[in-house]
């Protein structure tokens, strides 16, 4: 983090620079428009610099001037480049946190949920940046775009959702089993994705950045079953709704023919048919049924022949279906509603499964070791993007592109101690001298 003393310099040379360009009346105009594209009330910084409220309005009115210390609290607090706050040409960035509140003005009244979306995407801002500077600049086709028209019922929505979950399993050739981890398979075709401890009644959202791209954030609260179907969900929004500014999802919303086509999507995706059946017949549990087949000649008639496979018992059990459940990765509940919508249980059955959800659970726990690997595997997911975030850091240090304090900040997001970056250091071989400026990163 950049001392005031060093944050000072750099202002007094950007602002003598800059003194021809633009008046302390447009500076505080330019502050209030940043202020507000990250959802930040004139309160907020009020309690931020520890000034009245009155000397915030009077900042932005172009009626008190700002000194450097308070400059660096707010660059700092709202991932704002000073240099571009100092430019001919200014810009606070088109803001995708205001246009996915404006496609849903009830989040928009969640302060803590702006501010949680707005760090997540100055930290995505941060990590583009440094891909450019060390020469990992993604340059990847962001995912197909399925243009199909709205669905008008929710069987239509049902049968979308499910044919491009098919062609999507297609496209990337993952086959019929399970999948491997799905936000990295989103991450290799551009996607920024991320876990933010969101409210409970929101399972994720998606959003586009003009510096990040595309974006799927996932509430972290929520079980690693239940994330898993929220990335699939959220990966669904993107193949379809991508016109809109964004889409947050809701529990309640799920009536909606775009929520039942994302949640039709994320179940043959997590699921996809093939794999159900060979899975089940895998187990001794799949179903007796004859095979008939008709062969026409031109002449105008048929010939049938049918073969009747060994009779093998049909009648799922709790236990098989949580071992299907584990298998792909699924939560119980997921699993029972995927198997009736293939027909392959009644609404009967599923019903009377659903009562044996304590004992699914028990079962589940004696699979033991290989199921403590799988939840670690979830827990250490939060916290991957951070750890690239900072060896791309270190990449960028090691190759002069970045100053050793700022390589500092990066660090503390990441919560790395001043300690573990002292000893990452001593084993840096530095290619040259840094050329970066002592100035944050664009955010």
């Amino acid at each position: 983090m950049l001392t005031s003393v060093r944050f000072h310099n750099i202002l007094g040379a950007l602002q003598e620079r800059a003194a021809m360009a633009i008046d302390r009346k447009e500076l505080g105009s330019r502050l209030r428009r940043i202020r507000e594209s990250r959802a930040y009330t004139q309160e907020d910084l009020a309690e931020l610099l520890g000034i009245p409220r009155s000397s915030v309005v009077q900042i932005e009115s172009g009626n008190r001037s700002v000194d450097s210390l308070e400059l660096m609290k707010l660059s700092e607090e709202l991932r704002f480049d000073p240099r571009g706050l100092f430019a001919e040409e200014f810009s606070e960035q088109k803001d995708s946190v205001r246009a996915l509140f404006r496609a849903e003005p009830r989040a928009a009244a969640d302060k803590n949920l702006s501010q949680a979306i707005s760090k997540w995407l100055g930290l995505c801002r941060q990590f583009t940046h440094l891909e450019k500077l060390v020469g990992a600049d993604r340059g990847l086709v962001p995912p197909v775009r399925y243009d199909m028209p709205e669905p008008r019922t929710k069987w239509e929505a049902i049968q979308q959702g499910t044919a491009v979950a098919d062609q999507e399993r297609s496209r990337l050739k993952l086959g019929p089993g399970p999948l491997p981890e799905l936000p990295e398979i989103m991450e290799s075709q551009g996607v920024r994705v991320g876990l933010l401890p969101l409210d409970d009644s929101i399972s994720g959202l998606f959003l586009t950045d003009e510096t990040v791209g595309l974006t799927v954030l996932v509430n972290s609260r929520h079980s690693e079953q239940r994330q898993l179907f929220s990335h699939a969900h959220e990966y669904c929004h993107l193949l379809f709704d991508r016109q809109k500014e964004g889409v947050v999802s809701r529990l309640e919303n799920r009536e909606d023919q775009t929520e039942v086509r994302a949640n039709s999507f994320a179940a043959a995706f997590l699921m996809p048919e093939g794999g159900v059946r060979e899975f089940l017949s895998g187990v001794g549990k799949s179903q007796d049924v004859p095979t008939l087949q008709e062969v026409y000649d031109e002449e105008g008639g048929t010939v049938r022949a049918q073969r009747r496979g060994p009779s093998q018992p049909h009648g799922l059990q709790f236990y098989d279906v949580a071992r299907l459940a584990f298998y792909f990765g699924v939560s119980y509940e997921s699993a029972l509603w995927r198997l009736k919508s293939l027909q392959i249980i009644s609404e009967e059955e599923r019903e009377s499964l659903a009562q044996k959800q304590t004992s699914a659970s028990a079962f589940r726990k004696v699979l033991g070791e290989r199921f403590s690997r799988h939840r670690e595997r979830f827990r250490k997911r939060e916290s991957a993007f951070q750890h690239k975030l900072l060896s791309m850091a270190l990449e960028a240090f090691r190759l002069g592109e970045i100053t050793r304090s700022k390589l500092k900040e990066i660090a503390g997001s990441a919560d790395v101690s001043k300690a573990e970056l002292h000893t990452l250091l001593d084993g840096i071989d530095v290619e040259s001298a840094s050329r970066a400026e002592e100035v944050r990163i664009p955010s």
